[in-house]
């Protein structure tokens, strides 16, 4: 693919206005466009836009001055203040100069990557000069360009994963399965507290049938214990009487051995 032709004609333009044109300058001017020329020859671009300025100084509404300045920004790589210099030479009446000024803003906004301005231009410099190679060159590159753009664009607008979103959404899934799960850990406890609570409740209640019964029980053996104790008693007494029987009177008590 070819590349842009992106030289700016200039120096031609400023040589022809300068010996064969009638463009007002005086005497001191056309020497500071002579250094200003000879700067920009050897790449002296900061030399160079120092005069063309000083030129400029001496006729402010010149578009041939506000030209030569824009050339030197442009050289410099200031495509901005180079924008600014070429539209006041535009103000110029010569078809000729604001031909080489149009192609010359086509090139200045390619290089500020605005390829619809720089087709804009580059039609208006053929629109004076049908003839202009060098013109018809770079409009067709830039459509290309932008075609070429165009086609690569819907690739990029397809819609990416975003890792930031996609931690957030695993940030909240695993809050929400943190919260389910103390859910659920609360609906346990709350569960087993009201078995333990059931539990409870039957088992005061068991104890106290037992302790019901145990009672009613105690009240039976006491009767039980009762008759055996009344039963004891005579016995004792039955006893009690026989040994008195059998005691003599300051004597011990005499038992009778089972032979």
């Amino acid at each position: 693919m070819k590349k842009i032709n992106v030289f700016n004609i200039s120096l031609a333009i400023v040589f022809l206005i300068l010996f064969f044109g009638n463009n007002g300058w005086c005497d001191l001017s056309r020497g500071k466009i002579k250094k200003g020329i000879k700067a920009f020859e050897k790449s002296q671009w900061d030399e160079s836009l120092q005069n063309f300025q000083d030129a400029l100084l001496d006729d402010p509404e010149n578009p041939v001055g506000h030209f030569n300045v824009g050339e030197a920004y442009y050289k410099k790589k200031n495509y901005e203040e180079a924008l600014k210099s070429y539209e006041k030479a535009l103000s110029s009446q010569d078809p000729k100069l604001k031909q080489k000024t149009y192609y010359n803003l086509g090139n200045t906004y390619y290089q500020l990557n605005k390829y619809q301005e720089a087709i804009q231009y580059y039609i208006k410099a053929l629109d004076l000069d049908p003839a202009d190679q060098d013109a018809k060159h770079n409009l067709e590159l830039v459509r290309a360009k932008l075609k070429e753009m165009a086609q690569k664009q819907p690739m990029q607008n397809q819609p990416q994963p975003q890792q930031g979103s996609q931690s957030q959404n695993s940030q909240e899934q695993d809050q929400q399965n943190s919260e389910q799960q103390q859910n659920q850990q609360q609906q346990q406890q709350q569960q087993a507290q009201a078995g333990d609570e059931k539990k409870n409740e039957s088992e005061q209640q068991s104890e106290q049938e037992q302790a019901v019964q145990q009672a009613e029980q105690k009240k039976d053996l006491s009767k039980e214990e009762a008759e055996r104790i009344l039963q004891a008693l005579k016995s004792e007494e039955q006893e009690n009487q026989k040994l008195r029987r059998q005691r003599v009177p300051g004597g011990k008590i005499q038992v009778e051995k089972d032979w």
